[in-house]
């Protein structure tokens, strides 16, 4: 027996599959109710989320008649959901914590489902999982289009559509290394426990704003500026050459303080916590002044005054800390 005749045929999944679009119809109808929708508005959507996903699976595999429609009980199952809260307030924290645990059995199995029958039919793994997780979530997509807001499976929500990726990726994986039957339930139960600890835990996926680079282009050359000012005193201080780049052919260059013939401020800057003793440097070769790329400064380098200023071979230029 391959695992779509184990989800197919045996009695007590099937029960479970029936319980789940039974379930969906009284999650939708309790949304329904808060948006005070009729009778005719409480059917259309309990129908819709729960048989949705099947029904779209079912129409892209190209299956016939659709499995839903395939005999009386998903339809009678989907409606009694609506119409039991039509006439009875399925609200409660019992009654959302009851629901939200059938429902997450009920996407698990589904996914499995999708995802064994679209094998079955010959489709590549990844078209075939990304129809089991639709079959798992398109009807609770396609109810929130029809309410006019943001489907839950976008963000915000608990992890369902995760959980079904799960549950499809290891119905793939049994099938495809010809494992037996039962280990697609082990598939199963992992979507729907990552599902259930996600709604118990309250975890989500990270948004996209979490990950949007917000830096404005000024901020973005500032921060450049900083990181290569930063590594050209870390070179200064550990060869005792400091670098120069050509500011006619480098346009983030404009953040140097010093020239070749200022090399005594940089290093006043770059060797703060010298000792004190005099740096020597390369004297400056006037034919490479504007050399692309790093190069060596030039110049001997007194030691900083006993007042910490700097300013011993250079009274007229500003205090180091003001260079950018």
């Amino acid at each position: 027996m391959d695992p779509l005749q184990l989800l197919v045929t045996n009695d007590f999944l099937r029960v479970l599959d029936l319980i789940g679009v039974f379930v969906m119809g009284v999650a939708a109808g309790a949304l329904a109710s808060r948006l005070n929708f009729d009778a005719v508005g409480f059917a259309i959507i309990g129908i819709v989320a729960g048989l949705g996903g099947g029904l779209v699976r079912d129409l892209i595999l190209d299956y016939g008649t659709p499995a839903a429609f395939d005999g009386p009980w998903y339809l009678t199952c989907a409606l009694a959901g609506s119409l039991f809260t039509f006439v009875i307030a399925a609200d409660g924290p019992w009654w959302r914590g009851l629901v939200t645990v059938l429902d997450i059995a009920a996407m698990a199995l589904w996914a499995a489902t999708g995802t064994a029958k679209s094998i079955g039919y010959g489709l590549d793994p990844l078209p075939a999982i990304l129809l089991g997780v639709t079959s798992a979530v398109g009807g609770g997509v396609i109810r929130d289009v029809l309410v006019g807001r943001i489907p839950a499976i976008f963000g915000g929500g608990p992890l369902y559509a995760t959980g079904a990726l799960v549950t499809a990726i290891g119905t793939w994986g049994v099938t495809a290394m010809g494992l037996e039957s039962p280990y697609v339930l082990v598939a199963v139960a992992l979507g729907a426990l990552l599902a259930g600890l996600a709604a118990w835990r309250r975890w989500s996926l990270p948004a996209h704003g979490e990950w949007q680079v917000t830096m404005s282009a000024s901020q973005v050359k500032a921060l450049v500026r900083r990181t290569r000012r930063s590594e050209r005193e870390r070179v200064a201080q550990e060869t005792g050459a400091i670098p120069v780049v050509d500011a006619t052919v480098d346009d983030l260059a404009d953040d140097f303080s010093f020239l070749d013939a200022d090399a005594g401020q940089y290093a006043d800057r770059a060797f703060a916590d010298h000792d004190g003793d005099a740096v020597s440097f390369p004297e400056p070769d006037s034919g490479h002044g504007h050399g692309h790329g790093h190069g060596t400064g030039t110049g001997h380098v007194a030691p900083r005054s006993t007042d910490g200023t700097g300013d011993t071979d250079h009274p007229g230029s500003p205090d180091p800390s003001d260079a950018r």
